[in-house]
């Protein structure tokens, strides 16, 4: 697997979009709505995390949210589940173009970065939700989110996998749009699991959970869709690695060194 051209991806190094271009789509990504996070229901979402990234600190802990949006959404909604199980104080390093920060949420604190070498290390959690197939060359960033997180810390990707659903849709002479240039990677199961030794970080890092993502839709806000999406992620847990048209993938690292 090549990570820096992506070859698990729908889209080839040669179509990458320029960086310029890049920067002006999401100059006014959140202009045209009022939501911070792309998910139905971000305290559903910050459960699901929770019940994943368990932490011991009780005192204080830090949480990186890269690409969380204008007011990190959901890694608060991930710090009030610790903050209701004891932690105290929990930081927040908020690296998006997007943020608007600083913001004081009485045991919660985000601060905001525009660059992820500006928001420090040593993080107990980093969140990367449904932003690493926004990069064209990615490895660098991978790179840095897990060297940024404290021995024992756990770090949550989650990503599209589609390009299954998207080859067959062509068969049939349909065409799924995959919003490029927003998303140019498709990173499924086999991204995942062959990512550390790719980045030859497997003596470190530990990959711990690898499936299919939760669904972004609920039955409340959007039925149809949330029943479709369960429906088509329910053969992997029966076909595992043989079925891949899941939709989404979600994993869960931690650096043990």
């Amino acid at each position: 697997m090549d990570l820096v051209a992506c070859r698990c991806g729908v889209f080839s190094a040669s179509r990458m979009p320029r960086s310029e271009v890049l920067e002006d789509y999401y100059a006014s990504y959140y202009t045209a709505t009022a939501d911070t996070a792309t998910f139905d229901g971000s305290v559903r979402f910050g459960a699901h995390l929770f019940g994943m990234l368990q932490s011991a600190q009780k005192g204080m802990m830090r949480i990186l949210d890269f690409g969380g949006g204008v007011d990190a959404t959901l890694s608060r909604s991930v710090a009030r589940q610790f903050i209701s199980k004891g932690t105290e104080r929990v930081e927040i390093a908020l690296v998006d173009g997007n943020a608007s920060c600083a913001r004081d949420w009485q045991a919660i604190v985000v601060d905001c970065y525009r660059d992820l070498r500006d928001a420090g290390r040593e993080f107990d959690i980093v969140v990367a939700s449904a932003i690493i197939e926004h990069i064209p060359y990615p490895r660098g960033v991978l790179i840095s989110l897990l060297t940024s997180l404290r021995v024992g810390g756990a770090i949550y990707f989650r990503t599209p996998a589609v390009s299954s659903t998207i080859r067959l849709a062509d068969r049939f002479g349909a065409r799924l749009d995959f919003t490029y240039p927003e998303r140019v990677h498709d990173m499924g199961q086999a991204f995942w699991e062959k990512v550390l030794p790719s980045l030859g970080l497997d003596k470190t890092f530990l990959l711990v959970r690898s499936r299919p993502s939760i669904v972004q839709a609920d039955f409340v806000s959007h039925p149809m869709r949330a029943a479709i999406a369960h429906l088509l992620k329910w053969p992997w847990y029966i076909f595992r690695s043989h079925y891949t048209m899941v939709g989404g993938w979600e994993a869960v690292i931690i650096r043990t060194a």
